[in-house]
C-alpha cells in the first residue's frame, strides 16, 4: 500500500462480511501492482462489475475488465532491428496478456476474475448477456480507484 494512501472508512457495503473485506484486499493487491509496477501491458482503464460491485453479501469473486492501449503495449515490445528499423519482440508481445495475468493473480486464484480487452465496447459485445452494472474505478487520468468505488457505494446506499 502506498505510503500516501489516507485510511478512509469505507462505506459499509463495500466492506463488512470477512469474505468481501478479504476480496478488497485483493483487488486492492491488484491495483496497487497496476499503478507501481512495469507491467507486460499498457493498462489504459480498469473497471469492476458483478456481485462484489453489486454488493451482495460474501460475493464469490472479483471481477475486473483491464482495458489495455494495444499502440502503447505494441511499442513496449518494440526494438532497433540491424539497420536501424523498428522490429518487433513478437513471442513477447503474443504472451503478454498470460504474463499480466501471472503478475497480477497469485498461484491461479479464483477469487479475481481478470478479463483482458482492448476496449469496454468490445468485452460487453463478448457477453452472453447484457451488464446491468459496470464500474470504471482507475484511469490514466484518474487514477484514485479507492474514491471512486467508495462513491459508487456511498451512492448506492443514499438510493436504497
Amino acid at each position: 500500500m502506498n505510503a500516501e494512501v489516507i485510511a478512509v472508512p469505507l462505506a459499509k457495503s463495500l466492506t463488512g462480511d470477512r469474505r468481501r473485506d478479504w476480496l478488497y484486499k485483493k483487488l486492492e493487491r491488484v491495483m496497487d501492482t497496476i499503478e507501481n509496477e512495469d507491467l507486460p501491458m499498457y493498462i489504459k482503464e480498469v473497471y469492476v462489475f458483478g456481485s462484489f460491485l453489486k454488493g451482495k453479501d460474501s460475493p464469490r469473486d472479483v471481477d475486473i475488465v483491464l482495458i489495455y492501449d494495444s499502440n502503447l503495449t505494441t511499442k513496449k515490445h518494440e526494438t532497433t532491428g540491424r539497420k536501424g528499423i523498428p522490429r518487433w519482440k513478437m513471442w513477447e508481445l503474443r504472451k503478454s496478456p498470460s504474463r499480466l495475468r501471472g503478475r497480477l493473480k497469485r498461484n491461479a486464484e479464483r477469487t479475481v476474475d481478470l478479463t483482458i480487452c482492448p476496449s469496454i465496447e468490445e468485452f460487453q459485445r463478448d457477453l452472453t448477456r447484457e451488464l446491468d452494472l459496470c464500474l470504471r474505478i482507475w484511469s490514466a487520468e484518474d487514477r484514485d480507484w479507492r474514491s471512486n468505488l467508495r462513491n459508487h457505494f456511498t451512492t448506492s446506499e443514499k438510493e436504497a
